[in-house]
């Protein structure tokens, strides 16, 4: 009867499949409009333990007041796994925010609990899709190790009373995540670290969650509609083009002058140092608003560790990550933050002397300034005593760099070493490799006098280990430091800086 019944559902969406129109037919494994007429198989043995709503189009399936939801397939999700381009698209909408976490999809066996640093962290294989505080969050897993995407509610909600498309694809090549809300592209995520170890689940693909099957969930409190999965990576403009099959996207910010503020920080540990209760202070809260004081464009950051989204978000701004499996938390040390959208991205695939590749070290995102102005921004991080992994990263972006003059290079981070304009020696080399490839001190370039403007980054030894360089002639520098300042409220120095770097700041102008 149980074989029977998936052999309906497997007739009645491959029916489903054909009658679509006005959209990307190629590769699409997966189409259900969860209307009543034409899901009917859907329907014929949990008629009585469904229920359905109004969807964006036609009827949506109600998650929250179902009492059961079956399974889409009874065979493992061959089609997602790392060697394999896949896409899915799905239409949410939900009146009422709960600080529960709730499943909208997954095949994963999923455990949320907490997933910053240090705490426990779901490692079971597949994918989720699922909201927390009126937000939404996406998780995967390898079976050792996962990457998550937590936006907030005030940036990206689904708890408003309105209809939003959350979707996702996956470049095999690229190794490669792109998240969308609404149509845009918010967070790209590097996965080469992930290589060694496929997420493919062998658990089928459920909407919702059963309380018999996730006692520690419950289903999404709302409505889903139009969902659509594909064999193949969608584009940015087709996802954009699926949600503008019922709503206009929303136009992306360009720069409007031609200057901009870049950061680069080193917020210790995912800013998870101090909280409220035992500091008077939140860490991950006093770096926001630190970085948005600073008036910042583009951030770099190191250490992120499980606040990346967090940050990205609340500041509105888009998200690169270079997952690695290196640190505390997998997925987490460096990442650029852009209030401009995000195109090509940069990972090495080569081995360094943290890991597989260099995703721990370096990683760096192409931002789209204006529709004739682009950046690209790395994220650096660098043992003192390893000289050979910057070597590394600068001969692999030789093309890029080459190119600086047309498409301008911001390259900073955390080099754990003092540079040889500030000692004379610079006995690490990564100063000395900075300058052979053509790239510029920002800092020091304004401030050369090192006994007036020492310029230190790191508290415990007060020296400068922290950089933005630069590279290419339509950039001209502006202003560099000061070093962010020890957090002031209401004109009165208040104790707790989160982090045990001082960010540093620099703007210039795009020419």
């Amino acid at each position: 009867m149980r074989t029977l019944f998936y052999a309906i559902i497997a007739i009645e969406l491959l029916n489903s499949c054909t009658n679509q129109t006005s959209r990307v037919k190629e590769g699409l494994l997966l189409s259900i409009d969860f209307d009543k007429t034409r899901e009917s198989a859907f329907l014929e043995e949990f008629v009585n333990k469904v229920e359905f709503s109004k969807g964006i189009k036609g009827s949506g399936l109600n998650l929250r007041d179902s009492m059961i939801l079956p399974p889409l397939k009874n065979t493992d999700t061959s089609w997602f796994s790392n060697s394999n381009n896949f896409s899915m698209s799905v239409w949410v909408k939900s009146s009422k925010p709960t600080p529960d976490t709730t499943i909208i999809l997954s095949n994963s066996d999923f455990k949320r609990m907490d997933m910053g640093i240090y705490g426990k962290r779901s490692t079971n294989k597949g994918i989720t899709l699922y909201s927390y505080d009126g937000a939404w969050g996406w998780n995967i897993g390898n079976g050792k190790l996962h990457c998550n995407y937590e936006p907030v509610a005030i940036d990206q909600p689904i708890a408003d009373n309105q209809w939003h498309q959350l979707a996702f694809s996956y470049n095999s090549n690229l190794k490669e995540i792109r998240l969308f809300y609404d149509g845009i592209n918010k967070a790209v995520l590097k996965v080469g670290d992930l290589d060694n170890t496929d997420f493919r689940s062998a658990l089928p693909l459920r909407i919702g969650c059963n309380k018999y099957d996730s006692p520690s969930y419950k289903s999404f409190n709302g409505t889903i509609d139009e969902l659509h999965i594909w064999s193949e990576t969608l584009s940015k403009e087709s996802i954009r083009n699926e949600f503008e099959r019922y709503r206009n996207a929303n136009s992306e910010p360009e720069l409007k002058n031609d200057f901009f503020t870049v950061v680069n920080w080193n917020i210790w540990h995912g800013g998870t140092h101090y909280s409220l209760d035992k500091d008077g202070f939140d860490g991950i809260e006093r770096t926001i608003e630190l970085i948005k004081n600073a008036g910042a464009d583009i951030i770099l950051m190191q250490e992120t560790y499980g606040a990346g989204s967090q940050i990205s978000s609340s500041l509105g701004f888009y998200y690169y990550e270079a997952a690695s499996t290196i640190g505390a938390v997998w997925g987490a040390n460096l990442s650029v933050m852009s209030r401009f959208p995000l195109e090509d991205a940069y990972m090495v695939e080569e081995p360094s002397n943290y890991g597989k590749n260099y995703a721990f070290n370096n990683g760096g995102v192409k931002i789209r300034l204006s529709k004739e102005k682009s950046v690209i921004a790395f994220s650096n991080w660098y043992n003192r005593g390893k000289p050979e992994d910057l070597e590394g990263a600068l001969n692999a972006w030789s093309v890029l760099i080459d190119d600086a003059d047309n498409v301008p290079i911001i390259f900073g981070g955390d080099f754990n070493s003092v540079s040889h304009l500030d000692d004379g020696e610079g006995k690490s080399g990564h100063s000395k490799l900075m300058a052979r490839y053509g790239f510029i001190d920002s800092y020091r370039s304004l401030y050369p006098d090192i006994v007036k403007h020492p310029g230190y980054s790191y508290n415990t030894s007060k020296a400068r280990i922290d950089y933005i360089y630069f590279s290419g002639e339509r950039l001209e520098l502006i202003d560099a430091g000061p070093i962010i300042p020890n957090f002031k409220g209401k004109g009165i120095q208040t104790p707790g800086y989160p982090s045990d770097h001082l960010g540093i700041v620099a703007k210039y102008k795009m020419n």
